[in-house]
């Protein structure tokens, strides 16, 4: 019984595809979830009903006590209903050392991480410039930041 062979045609085809498939991969659709939220830890953290946190990607605010800590809480406690879209993007991890939850955070129609980012309460960090995964909207909250007044 002889084997079925593939045609040079079959095979630059099938080559063609799996090259397609590697360039396309990483622009794959993020997984897009609405949440119930609890309550807003800080500027940049979130706490859902079903007990998770949720630590927005790309973005850094202040810490309780430092400079501009309630201004970032107060915008957020602003945005955040009790509903928020939740975005999980490819290619960055899906929890961090803490066991939060990595999300872009969407709520009253917009990229809250971004306009935090806007307003000067935010910073553009945790991303591949500071050694950890690179995300798809870093260079739009990089260039963001290098606009954005500092409240500070």
């Amino acid at each position: 019984m002889s084997r079925p062979t593939r045609s040079a045609g079959t095979l630059l085809a099938g080559g063609v595809t799996a090259a397609l498939l590697c360039v396309l991969a990483p622009t794959a659709p993020a997984e897009a979830v609405v949440a119930n939220v609890a309550y807003v830890v800080d500027g940049d953290t979130i706490r859902l009903d079903s007990g998770k946190y949720v630590r927005f990607i790309g973005i850094d605010t202040p810490e309780v006590g430092q400079c501009g800590y309630a201004k970032a809480k107060k915008q957020l406690d602003k945005w955040i209903g009790n509903k928020a879209r939740l975005v999980n993007p490819v290619g960055v991890d899906n929890v961090d050392r803490y066991d939060r939850l990595l999300r872009y955070v969407h709520a009253s129609g917009r990229d809250t991480g971004l306009a935090m980012i806007r307003k000067g309460l935010a910073k553009a960090r945790y991303d591949g410039r500071d050694g950890y995964d690179r995300h798809p909207r870093q260079k739009q909250y990089r260039a963001a930041d290098r606009r954005s007044p500092d409240v500070c």
